[in-house]
């Protein structure tokens, strides 16, 4: 089984190093990072059918899960292109 963290260094192999550097340094980047990891396991789970939840309530996880990958990912670019 994968975990989150697998998932976004894998989708993002060239921000690997600003992925585990805004991780272990910054505040905001660590709490958008907790939401999208608790959306990813809730999506997880429902897809495994450990979990129950409607088909809307499922797509509007996914829907704020893809805007909070989407912001990680802004952040881990932004902090690599000011590290160049």
């Amino acid at each position: 089984m994968r975990t989150p963290n697998q998932n976004l260094t894998e989708s993002f192999p060239e921000l690997k190093e600003s992925f585990h550097e805004l991780k272990m340094n910054d505040h905001h980047f660590q709490h958008i990072l907790k939401k999208y990891e608790e959306l990813d396991t809730l999506v997880h789970k429902v897809d495994h059918e450990q979990e129950v939840m409607s088909d809307f309530e499922l797509e509007k996880v996914k829907k704020e899960r893809v805007l909070l990958k989407d912001e990680l990912y802004n952040m881990m670019n932004n902090h690599k292109n000011t590290r160049n």
